[in-house]
């Protein structure tokens, strides 16, 4: 006697699947994404979950690092984290956890717990203590708004450490 079984995957979606399971995984991720044919910026992480109910998001467990450019050639500042969701129908990314802000061409690096990314308006904003480091002085205080690549920026409750470099 000999039996056999098959199961429908569509059944076993239907069956298995809620809003807290992913619909892709993918693994080793890195992706370009360009306006006009020039690079702006580009997504490096170990592992993304791509969610396409509820809320259409992907969400980065593991971390994940952007390189933000001027154009496709000059890098102008890289964002880390170690946990970040983009939240597709509000064009956010939220980053979380020892997230690391850096512009390269003003050698100075924020330091934060959680920092939102509005790409709608093009600005990242913190609630939460900052650490802002350059060569020249040293920056802390709560709250702080400022564009993509961290060019220009809006400080709160602040202080302002200056370094004597002439030593």
């Amino acid at each position: 006697m000999f039996f056999s079984c098959e199961n429908d995957l569509e059944n076993v979606r239907v069956v298995t699947a809620t809003s807290e399971t992913p619909d892709r995984i993918i693994t080793d991720l890195h992706t370009y994404y360009s306006d006009s044919g020039i690079v702006r910026y580009e997504i490096i992480a170990t592992k993304m979950e791509d969610y396409s109910t509820g809320e259409l998001r992907q969400i980065f467990r593991d971390g994940f690092k952007v390189n933000y450019y001027a154009d496709s050639a000059n890098l102008v500042s890289q964002l880390s984290a170690e946990y970040a969701e983009i939240r597709k129908s509000k064009n956010l990314i939220i980053a979380k956890n020892n997230v690391i802000f850096t512009n390269f061409e003003k050698e100075q690096t924020l330091k934060t717990e959680e920092l939102f990314w509005d790409q709608r308006i093009r600005k990242i904003r913190t609630t939460k203590n900052f650490f802002v480091e350059s060569p020249n002085t040293t920056a802390k205080g709560v709250g702080l708004v400022a564009d993509e690549t961290f060019s220009t920026y809006e400080m709160d409750n602040f202080s302002l450490i200056y370094k004597d470099t002439t030593k």
